[in-house]
């Protein structure tokens, strides 16, 4: 069995969630169910990079399988950044919004602009979070299969730094935190509605705005998108309305988008330097 450093992210990440879910097991309910996901991702690794294809299905599936571990690890947060870390630094994070924008919230200044058709596309803007990965991933995997997985390797270690940070600094974000502050109403034209309700039933874990993974992921892409010349002409407008939709939209704080930023450059220059160290090594 070789593993590929994908995978190995993968399963560092199972253990080191499995071991935080040990060790507050009494804070969580259905511990072991948790638990058991996380192992069964290792395991399911395990047999998958046994096979160690050179073609067919094997083979491509492994370039790919990797991601599904994204969303499974993501769904199996709900209860567990609560049960390790139960303090909300919302408090915390509005101040420095405060501070950095000399003492007024950014969240509320925003609600100038507010109009449906603005809300509308930021909106739709905000929900291509979950085809980004995909929009660049097509088709470098059909161009370049190693620069494929280098992404791939960055955008795994993004994804998982972004969930770490939940552990550390639990927020829900400004959409309930600030409810008694804001005057006004986001509306949008058709859409919008539906697409808020998608997100919550596609992202059950309140406790993670910081940092904003969606501006770090989404931009990490667009990064990798310049880097090897696919699909950067139609990821700038989506990942800039993106970033911009996650204030406008309450979702996050400005500086868990900040915080993404920083998360998405360090991605982008510590993944490709993690590709190469494990290679050399295997």
């Amino acid at each position: 069995m070789r593993l590929r450093i994908e995978e190995a992210i993968n399963i560092a990440f199972a253990f080191f969630m499995t071991s935080l879910i040990l060790w507050k097991r009494d804070n969580i309910n259905l511990w072991y169910i948790k638990a058991g996901i996380n192992l069964g991702i290792v395991a399911l690794i395990i047999f998958v990079s046994k096979k160690n294809a050179t073609k067919g299905f094997w083979y491509h599936f492994r370039y790919w399988y990797v991601a599904l571990a994204v969303p499974v690890f993501f769904m199996n947060l709900k209860g567990v950044i609560e049960g390790v870390n139960p303090t909300n630094w919302d408090l915390f994070l509005m101040d420095i919004d405060k501070k950095l924008f000399f003492g007024h919230y950014p969240e509320l200044l925003i609600e100038k602009i507010y109009n449906p058709l603005l809300s509308e596309l930021l909106q739709i803007a905000y929900v291509s979070y979950f085809f980004i990965p995909i929009i660049l991933g097509v088709p470098l995997y059909k161009k370049d299969k190693l620069a494929f997985r280098i992404a791939a390797t960055s955008i795994l270690l993004t994804f998982y730094l972004s969930y770490t940070g939940y552990f550390i600094v639990p927020a829900i974000g400004p959409r309930f935190t600030m409810t008694e502050l804001f005057t006004k109403e986001i509306r949008g034209i058709f859409l919008t509605p539906y697409l808020k309700h998608i997100l919550n039933v596609l992202e059950p874990t309140p406790h993670d705005c910081f940092p904003s993974g969606h501006t770090a992921v989404s931009l990490l892409c667009l990064l990798l998108a310049r880097k090897y010349n696919t699909m950067f002409k139609t990821l700038l407008p989506l990942v800039t309305g993106l970033i911009f939709a996650t204030v406008y939209h309450r979702y996050h704080y400005v500086i868990d988008v900040i915080a993404g930023i920083i998360l998405a450059l360090f991605g982008y220059w510590a993944g490709e330097k993690l590709f190469w160290l494990w290679e050399k090594k295997r």
